[in-house]
């Protein structure tokens, strides 16, 4: 190896006597410095021998031994005794024997270990007067060592017994390395190894047929394959492939493929003609399992970092999938038309393409203008679902997509952005025609099965001025804000939701209280602007807000505000417009009581602040855009600032009087300049004073309404390793909570943690929702406040309808390192059993386990945590327990598995 270059030096000694300490030109032009106690020469033997202290020196490499001898007959240079040999760019190495056939340019060690370091100076890696002291300077991110090597280039070596560590473990005894009969080296770049063995503590754990493994940080190559086993996909292996395109980019190429997670055994119930007094017969049948994928796939990752402002990341995945393709409005298989006696037959078509894209994007681009993406598009609504059997991400409704610019000053914002949704609930696809295939049993007789069209906002214009004082008037302070809306599909100018309004996936319309069969409903992608479709619509949104503070002596504060909103819109396919427009005037009372413990290094500050906020809107003018039926005009709004104040049934602003009375108390501890907060808890209390007020567009059971709101509790922790918070709703008309939330994590940094988190929220049961009942009726949904009210509306349940139901989910988890390098982490998904009210004996049974998901991880690795393997198991409700994977980490090289 580099040992090769200053050896050479031994070449050039001829029969001349020489000083102690001298000059020797290389064949390569370079100069080198020769020095040792005791220099001489045997013209008999052509034998040249310095002992003492030598020592060979460029400007940049240093080689030191006890002797060095060359053989000029045979041409070979022998070097004993504590050699050690320091390069350029980190390089190093030492060895107890080096001996280098100047002919071949093969080089024999004995005790060879070459090192490329980090963390120290050049400076001090030539002062190093031991192999010892060199080899416990720094960093050692590579080992490399062979028992024969021969150079092939400059920096390029064919190394024979290598053992090779890219690791910064300590130089003497590596936790892990890799050994290889053979392989090819170049130096700062890569290795290419044949036949490599993975040991750990010499115990042997793997071996290739051949690896590719980069010597740098950013060096092309093959990384460590992903293999994987889950109930969803069967077994599954990836190779990812890295490749460096210059300083700023690299890309990596990942090609897999996933076996299938095979066949699953359905029963089938039918007559028996011969002997038609029996009950129903029973059989059973194979199919493959709805969920899931099968076949190759390729995912690529590109990254670019072209300037310090600039930064982004790109992704495209590829699958061709042979699973059979899927009905997107029962989620099922598509099947040939029934025959009696005979169990049904799955269409085995396809599914055949589908894919992934994501577009991370980051960029200052000077005088306070910025950029930012963060997109991501699916093919279909399944796919997801599909390739991760993790119960939460399965969970997840719609894909977010978001593009802005806009520039930022101290007072002053104006922006320009687009906000896409991929509605992922059903498996319809999303880029292609979602055809019924032919021979399919289809009853509705519909061909292409049309998608729901997603609204998006296209795009959204935004100019603020933030609150700041206004100089020709003394004591105000004034803001306001401008915003131009497009809210629409990408096509087609309107919904085509239907009668209900609603997009469902089996096209039936189900009015409230309706029992038995429910009917199609006609109006849903039917292509015609019916009374219950949204239409795309353009909207001006404008705020201004003046406010002041009036100290009340030394006893409280009183902040009066005055603000007023004004909203216009457009519908683009019908050409109707609305306005609406009303004034808020609200009131925030509060005062603060101090008290402060002040020592030598520390201070401690506990502060109670009581507060009392009113909000008054007399009503208003104008409605938000409506829609008229035959049972009268029903509001339609769209996203949070059509739905700012309560509305009527018409969509007038209903006026109101609403208070909240609150208490926060905080403790903090100031230590030099660290400040933190152990401690902070609000109580608060809503009020809905409406009824005591005149109010335009009062609707007719306003004076029924109760004053009291909901009841709510903060509370956040810190205190050293331990963090927690709570959150507790309580509804007093109904003397219910509806919702109870809380967390807590306590992490050492020593890799021990413990965290969990805990949800119970009131929520409409889906029996109700499906009659009709919409989401916000209970819970924290009906409570939570509009955008410019101070507390929501009634929690209410709608009588013949289905009751209310808690929603309940707890996740805890455990982070252990057990010593000798043996790490554990445990995570627990626990929701409560669920109630089927059509037959509760088989949901009891079904759903008896409240554990619908677990993870346990068992890892292990060396004390300098320089690589680290981990096995991964999960255990879910529905799939039972599975092998999800190896996840491996190497300190330098990145990790490699399948997650889980």
């Amino acid at each position: 190896m580099s040992l090769l270059v200053p050896l050479a030096a031994a070449l050039l000694m001829s029969t001349a006597q020489f000083p102690l300490a001298t000059q020797v030109q290389l064949p390569s032009g370079e100069t080198v410095e020769l020095a040792a106690d005791f220099l001489t020469y045997e013209a008999d033997k052509q034998l040249l021998t310095a002992r003492g202290h030598c020592e060979l020196r460029t400007g940049e490499m240093l080689l030191r031994s006890d002797e060095v001898t060359y053989d000029e007959a045979n041409q070979v240079a022998t070097a004993t005794g504590n050699v050690m040999f320091v390069g350029p760019g980190g390089m190093a190495a030492v060895a107890d024997d080096v001996r280098v056939d100047i002919r071949t340019f093969e080089a024999t060690l004995k005790g060879g270990l070459f090192m490329q370091k980090k963390g120290v100076t050049q400076e001090a890696m030539l002062a190093a007067k031991s192999p010892e002291e060199l080899r416990s300077m720094g960093e050692t991110p590579v080992l490399l060592s062979g028992s024969r090597i021969r150079r092939t280039g400059p920096n390029a070596f064919v190394v024979d017994d290598l053992a090779f560590t890219p690791c910064e473990c300590g130089p003497d005894e590596p936790s892990w390395r890799m050994e290889a009969s053979s392989a090819n080296v170049v130096l700062g770049e890569r290795a290419t190894l044949s036949w490599p063995v993975v040991y750990v503590q010499s115990v042997p754990v793997f071996a290739l047929p051949w690896v590719y493994l980069p010597l740098s940080e950013r060096r092309t190559g093959f990384l460590i394959p992903s293999p994987s086993a889950s109930g969803l996909n069967g077994f599954s292996v990836q190779q990812p492939f890295f490749l460096t395109l210059g300083r700023s980019y690299d890309m990596t190429l990942t090609p897999g493929y996933y076996t299938g997670s095979g066949f699953e055994t359905r029963e089938f119930l039918f007559d028996d003609d011969a002997n038609p007094d029996t009950p129903l017969a029973r059989t059973s049948y194979r199919q493959p399992k709805q969920v899931g994928v099968k076949g190759p796939r390729l995912l690529t990752e590109f990254r670019y970092v072209p300037s310090e402002r600039t930064r982004g990341r790109v992704t495209l995945g590829l699958l061709h999938d042979s699973r059979p393709l899927r009905d997107p409005r029962t989620s099922d298989f598509y099947y040939y038309p029934r025959v009696d006696g005979e169990p049904p037959r799955y269409v085995d078509v396809p599914r055949g393409w589908r894919g992934e894209a994501s577009w991370q994007h980051l960029q200052d681009l000077g005088s306070g203008w910025f950029d930012r993406v963060d997109a991501a598009f699916v093919s279909d609504g399944f796919y997801t679902r599909d390739l991760n059997a993790d119960i939460l991400i399965q969970g997840v409704d719609y894909l977010r997509s978001s593009a802005t610019v806009y520039q930022r000053q101290a007072d002053l914002y104006a922006g320009l952005d687009v906000s896409l949704r991929q509605d992922i609930r059903f498996p319809y696809r999303f880029f292609q025609e979602n055809r019924v295939p032919a021979g399919a049993f289809n009853p509705q007789g519909q061909v292409d099965l049309p998608r729901p069209k997603t609204f998006q906002r296209l795009p959204g214009i935004v100019f603020s001025l933030p609150e700041r004082p206004l100089e020709d008037l003394l004591g105000l302070t004034g803001g306001l804000r401008a915003e131009f809306t497009r809210l629409a599909p990408f096509s087609g100018g309107f919904g085509d939701e239907g009668v209900d309004g609603i997009f469902r996936q089996d096209g039936k319309y189900i009015p409230p209280g309706l029992k038995g069969e429910s009917p199609i409903d006609l109006g849903q992608s039917n292509g015609l602007f019916d009374s219950g479709d949204r239409e795309a619509r353009d909207r001006i949104d404008f705020t201004s807000r003046l406010s002041t503070s009036v100290a009340l002596g030394n006893a409280a504060r009183l902040t009066p505000s005055l603000s007023l909103r004004q909203d216009v819109w457009a519908g683009e396919y019908s050409g109707k417009t609305w306005q609406r427009g009303y004034p808020i005037a609200g009131l925030l009372l509060d005062t603060q009581l101090v008290r402060t413990w002040a020592g030598e290094k520390s201070a401690v500050r506990h502060a109670i602040t009581p507060s009392l906020e009113l909000r008054y809107v007399p009503g208003g003018w104008g409605s938000v855009p409506f829609v008229r039926s035959g049972d009268g005009d029903f509001a339609q709004p769209y996203d949070e600032i059509d739905f700012a104040v309560p509305l009527t049934r018409g969509g007038a602003t209903r006026g109101f009087f609403q208070g909240v009375l609150a208490v926060e108390q905080s403790l903090r501890l100031k230590t030099g300049n660290w400040i933190r907060e152990p401690l902070r808890l609000r109580l608060g209390q809503g009020f809905d004073l409406t009824r005591y007020v005149p109010a335009a567009n009062k609707p007719f059971d306003i004076d029924s309404q109760p004053i009291l709101r909901d009841t709510f509790a903060r509370v956040s922790t810190s205190a050293g390793i331990l963090n927690g918070g709570a959150m507790v709703r309580f509804d007093p008309n109904t003397g219910r909570f509806t919702q109870l939330s809380a967390d807590f994590s306590i992490d050492d940094g020593k890799g021990h943690a413990l965290y969990a988190r805990y949800d119970d929220v009131l929520t409409v049961s889906d029996q109700a929702f499906n009659r009709g009942e919409p989401r916000n009726a209970v819970g924290p949904d009906s409570i939570r406040r509009p955008l410019d009210a101070l507390v929501g509306s009634l929690s209410r349940e709608t009588p013949g309808l289905f009751a209310t139901e808690r929603t309940q989910a707890l996740i805890a988890g455990t982070r252990l390192m057990l010593g000798f390098g043996l790490g554990v982490r445990y995570e627990a998904l626990v929701q409560p059993p669920s109630q089927d009210p059509t037959n509760r004996e088989i949901s009891q049974i079904r759903f008896s386990n409240p554990l619908t998901q677990q993870t346990l991880g068992v890892s292990y690795g060396p004390a300098c945590d320089c690589w680290r393997v981990e096995g991964v198991v999960t255990l879910r409700r529905d799939l039972g327990l599975e092998f999800s994977g190896v996840n491996f980490t190497v300190a330098g090289l990145g990790s490699f598995g399948s997650g889980g």
